[in-house]
């Protein structure tokens, strides 16, 4: 498809797919696209695509660098008022794979997923390490029901477990990567737990509603995880940890490290801040 195609060009001058390039091409966007969703491009008004009444413009917008919001305050909204909370998203290609480079899964490596959404980022971790390998939670049954149906019709079958996140899954730990599609403030110590010394977690660490960084851990032989920000980015929050106050934390430090204790902040050649 000359859709793809192009999406992938884009995609590569933002920089090297490496090993993420064969499975844009094997697992089509567009078939984790609902019939009808809310369109987010960056800068520009949303906008709702429906397949019934434009499926040329529904099937561009699947192949555009852009979030696709596929639920609306749980889905307690009509996906076409485009009015509400964002609670699922398609997440723009980009941003997809700026989190898989850092998470940098091998063939054969056990991978939990945070946050199945759609299925696509499962599916293209499927494709990279396994289906067999790949283990991920939704917290939302209808979700995690409809990505199990998008998954097998691209050929896969991994893990789809219903439950919360935060809990990770301990049935199958440990995990060599451990992928977060959800923004938390507080990292989960389940997380560093379920992860092999060694292992890779790739969260949103959220400092304030709205704002974020895209965080790479390293889990330690003593239990304890730390790693460093990459990036600015925007999610969806863990359904656990929504805040409805609108207040958010101070955005400092350069790095994260998580303890059994908790979390702490911290800045190069400074002690801990927070």
């Amino acid at each position: 498809m000359k859709l793809i195609g192009d999406m992938v060009a884009e995609l590569e001058r933002l920089g090297d797919l490496g090993p993420w390039r064969a499975p844009l091409y094997e697992v089509p966007r567009h078939l984790f696209v609902p019939e009808r969703a809310w369109c987010t491009p960056d800068g520009r008004p949303g906008y709702l695509i429906d397949r019934s009444r434009d499926p040329e413009q529904w099937v561009r917008a699947a192949y555009t660098d852009m979030a696709i919001v596929t639920q609306l305050d749980d889905g307690a909204t009509d996906i076409g008022s485009g009015d509400g909370e964002y609670t699922c998203s398609l997440s723009a290609p980009s941003m997809v794979l700026a989190g898989l480079s850092l998470l940098s899964p091998e063939r054969g490596d056990r991978v939990l997923e945070i946050g199945t959404g759609t299925g696509w980022t499962a599916a293209l971790l499927s494709h990279r390490v396994g289906a067999e390998n790949v283990t991920t939670v939704e917290v939302d049954p209808a979700l995690g029901m409809r990505a199990v149906e998008r998954l097998k019709a691209v050929g896969y079958r991994p893990r789809v477990v219903v439950g919360d996140g935060a809990e990770g899954f301990p049935e199958r730990a440990p995990y060599d990567r451990v992928h977060v599609t959800c923004g938390v403030r507080e990292v989960p110590y389940a997380w560093v737990e379920q992860t092999r010394p060694g292992g890779v977690i790739v969260l949103p660490w959220m400092h304030s509603p709205h704002s974020g960084e895209l965080t790479r851990l390293t889990v330690h032989e003593d239990g304890t995880a730390t790693g460093r920000f990459y990036g600015e980015v925007d999610f969806m929050m863990l359904r656990a940890q929504r805040r409805t106050d609108g207040r958010g934390a101070t955005k400092i430090g350069h790095g994260l490290t998580v303890t059994p204790e908790g979390q702490r902040i911290w800045l190069d050649g400074l002690d801990d801040v927070m």
